[in-house]
């Protein structure tokens, strides 16, 4: 008897002083490069130009956040592990923007990543397309690109599926077109 209480002691001591033992939580930050694709502050406007009809967007900014969320990171597996874990958390920084309809509406996001990276998400919703798209930006170098006569500098291509978005961190999205970007639908209005 004394033997097993001796024994279950020991089992429960091992495994307190494993989980005193617990690692410092990771964090993911947005890099500065990062948070300047979030330049645009609640209130904020900018104009998008449908070129089949020549109707002219005014999108506006309605939301804008930072945040931490819990990621299951490298340890978040299924087997089981002894001791405690670090907690992984990646950092989002977020705007919705909205026409005063709210028909044409979407969200730039962008999420932290390891080795100081990030990644960069465009979000157009309704009136924007013919269904919702994801735009997503993939380490590709910016571009110069010249629209209507205006050129502009760090150009970054984001692609979905069928169509391609240039955004620019100061100025928004420039422009939205196919897959080739030979035939924009939409582009920037200064």
């Amino acid at each position: 008897m004394k033997k097993s209480v001796i024994y279950f002691g020991s089992i429960y001591l091992l495994f307190i002083l494993l989980q005193s033992c617990k690692p410092n939580d990771i964090y993911f930050n947005l890099t500065e490069e990062a948070r300047e694709f979030l330049q645009f502050e609640i209130g904020d406007t900018f104009k998008l130009k449908k070129l089949d009809t020549d109707e002219i967007i005014t999108l506006t900014v309605n939301f804008k956040e930072f945040r931490h969320e819990e990621d299951g990171g490298p340890n978040g597996s299924g087997f089981i592990s002894f001791g405690p874990k670090a907690n992984y958390y990646v950092e989002y920084g977020e705007y919705t923007f909205a026409d005063v309809s709210g028909c044409y509406n979407g969200s730039v996001i962008v999420e932290g990543a390891r080795d100081e990276e990030f990644v960069l998400k465009i979000t157009l919703r309704d009136c924007f397309l013919e269904m919702d798209d994801v735009f997503e930006y993939h380490d590709q170098l910016p571009l110069s690109i010249n629209i209507q006569g205006a050129v502009y500098t760090n150009a970054y291509l984001l692609r979905a599926f069928s169509e391609t978005l240039l955004y620019s961190k100061e100025k928004g999205i420039l422009q939205i077109g196919d897959v080739f970007g030979e035939n924009p639908s939409f582009t920037i209005v200064e």
